[in-house]
């Protein structure tokens, strides 16, 4: 009975550190949609974050809009820490809520250092500032194929 046991937590317990180094090796890949976030700045922006998106790609490359600009870089794992670099974004003029929106939400995404998949939401955290972003997967529509009609 012990032994039968022992097997069980030990399989148990592979298959939890295997499941955990595996969030370990990337993030999950995807379309991503904002629904929260919070800065150090206790500011509340007037945005419609409908339109703030991240993508995420298995190549180690991201990207998306902020709501009036677009962006895109890179993302890597250092010793199990999340690093979001070479970030570049279009310089479109949009007014003065969305600039400093998009300021705060690029420094938190250049400052990322940890990630959370939980209940279907992922979480950027940039540990050292307490700043997230939240999304949620996009879900996109599924094509019916239908036969040929004769």
């Amino acid at each position: 009975m012990r032994s039968g046991f022992n097997k069980f937590a030990f399989s148990a317990l592979f298959v939890s550190l295997l499941t955990l180094s595996g969030f370990a090796q990337g993030l999950p890949e995807g379309k991503w949609q904002l629904v929260s976030y919070n800065f150090q700045q206790k500011i509340a922006f007037p945005i419609d974050r409908s339109g703030i998106t991240l993508n995420i790609r298995p190549n180690g490359r991201l990207g998306g809009s902020t709501g009036c600009n677009v962006y895109g870089g890179s993302y890597s794992f250092d010793d199990g820490k999340l690093k979001i670099g070479n970030l570049i974004s279009t310089m479109r003029a949009c007014d003065e809520s969305s600039t400093q929106f998009e300021q705060l939400f690029s420094k938190t995404l250049a400052g990322a250092s940890g990630f959370e998949l939980k209940d279907g939401d992922l979480t950027i955290t940039d540990t050292k500032t307490g700043n997230f972003l939240r999304f949620e997967r996009v879900k996109e529509p599924r094509l019916l194929c239908l036969p040929p009609k004769n």
